[in-house]
C-alpha cells in the first residue's frame, strides 16, 4: 500500500537525531514535521493533522509522556497512532505509555531499517482499521435502506435479514472469497430495494394482482440496479438485484436468462429468497411448512432453479 501522501510529526530535542531520522523518513517519500519537544510539537499539531506521531520520552519543558497525555484530550488525533523514541527502557515509561494508548517504543539508538518498518506496519493497521470502519459504516446505510423498503410491509418483516444469512451461508459451502462475501452481505439485503416505486395497495395487496400491477411488480429489479448504479461502492451488489427473479429455464424477469447465462448472484440469491418467501407469511398465502417448502425447491430445480445451488441449499438446511 502506497503511503507517499502521509504525514509524520517527528518530535525530538535532539537535532543530530531528528535530521537523521526525518531524512530516512523523507527518502521513503514521507512529509515529515519537525519539533524539539511537547510544547512546540502541540503548535504544529494546530497546523497539521499528522497520520502517525514519533515522539522522544525524555524531553525538556514537555517530555513525550505528557505531550501524548495531552494528543490524547483531544478528540481529533484519539486515533492517531503514536510511537516513543527512547534511550532506556524503564518499566515506568513503557507502563505510562501503553495506558496512553502507545504502540510501539523504539531504543536508542534507532535502527532506520526498522523506524521505517514500524511506521509502515504502524500506518498499514489505521488503513485497515479505516477501512473496517468504512464497511460497517457502508453496511449500517446498506441496512437502514433494506428495512426501510421492508419495513412497509409488516408480512415480510425479518425478510431481508434471514435471505441474507441463508445467502451467506451458501456462498460459505461454495468456499466464496472474502470480498464477495462481503459484497453478498449487501446485494442480499438490497434486493428488493426497487420495490420502492410499487405502492402500498400493491405491496400489500392479499389477492391476485391485475396485469398492470404485475408489470409494475417486474420491474423493481430494474429499479433497483438504477438505484445502485449510482452509488460506487454498490455497484458491485447489482447481480444480486437484478437477476434474483431469474429462472433456470428462461421464464424469469426482467432479461428472461436462461441457465448458466444468469449471474451466479442471482443463480444463489433466487433460490433463498424463494423459500423464505413461502415459508413465511404472505397476504396472499400462509407460511408454509419446511418440508414442504424443500420439495418444491426440489420439484423446479433444473426449471425454475440452478440444480447445484438447490443442492448447497439443502447440504446448508441440514
Amino acid at each position: 500500500m502506497p503511503f507517499q501522501t502521509k504525514q509524520i510529526l517527528l518530535v525530538d530535542d535532539s537535532d543530530d537525531i531528528r535530521q537523521m531520522l526525518g531524512r530516512t523518513l523523507e527518502l521513503a517519500h514521507y512529509t515529515v514535521h519537525l519539533a524539539d519537544n511537547g510544547l512546540s510539537a502541540l503548535k504544529v499539531l494546530q497546523k497539521i493533522t499528522p497520520d502517525i506521531i514519533i515522539s522522544d520520552v525524555n524531553m525538556p519543558e514537555m517530555n513525550g509522556i505528557e505531550f501524548c497525555k495531552a494528543v490524547r484530550q483531544n478528540t481529533a488525533w484519539l486515533a492517531i497512532p503514536f510511537i516513543f523514541l527512547t534511550g532506556n527502557t524503564a518499566n515506568e515509561n513503557i507502563h505510562m505509555g501503553r495506558q496512553l494508548g502507545v504502540e510501539d517504543y523504539l531504543t536508542k539508538p534507532i535502527d532506520p531499517k526498522e523506524l521505517l518498518a514500524i511506521v509502515n506496519a504502524r500506518l498499514l493497521r489505521a488503513a485497515q482499521v479505516q477501512v473496517a470502519q468504512m464497511d460497517l459504516a457502508y453496511f449500517e446505510t446498506v441496512n437502514v435502506l433494506a428495512n426501510t423498503i421492508e419495513g412497509r410491509d409488516p408480512y415480510t418483516f425479518g425478510h431481508v435479514e434471514r435471505v441474507a444469512t441463508y445467502a451467506r451461508r451458501m456462498a460459505e459451502e461454495l468456499k466464496w472469497a472474502p470480498e464477495h462475501l462481503r459484497t453478498l452481505e449487501f446485494g442480499a439485503r438490497l434486493h428488493d430495494i426497487g420495490k420502492i416505486i410499487v405502492p402500498d395497495d400493491v405491496l400489500k395487496k392479499s389477492g391476485p394482482l391485475t396485469d398492470p400491477e404485475w408489470s409494475m411488480m417486474r420491474q423493481h429489479p430494474v429499479v433497483g440496479a438504477k438505484i445502485l448504479q449510482q452509488i460506487s461502492h454498490l455497484q458491485n451488489t447489482i447481480p444480486y438485484v437484478l437477476y434474483h427473479h431469474e429462472r433456470w429455464d428462461g421464464t424469469g424477469y426482467p432479461r428472461g436468462l436462461r441457465g448458466k447465462g444468469i449471474p451466479v448472484e442471482g443463480r444463489l440469491l433466487a433460490v433463498v429468497d424463494v423459500y423464505d418467501a413461502l415459508a413465511s407469511p404472505r397476504p396472499y398465502h400462509p407460511a408454509g411448512a419446511h418440508n414442504e417448502v424443500i420439495q418444491y425447491l426440489q420439484a423446479k430445480a433444473g426449471a425454475h432453479f440452478d440444480p447445484d445451488m438447490v443442492d448447497v441449499f439443502l447440504r446448508v438446511m441440514k
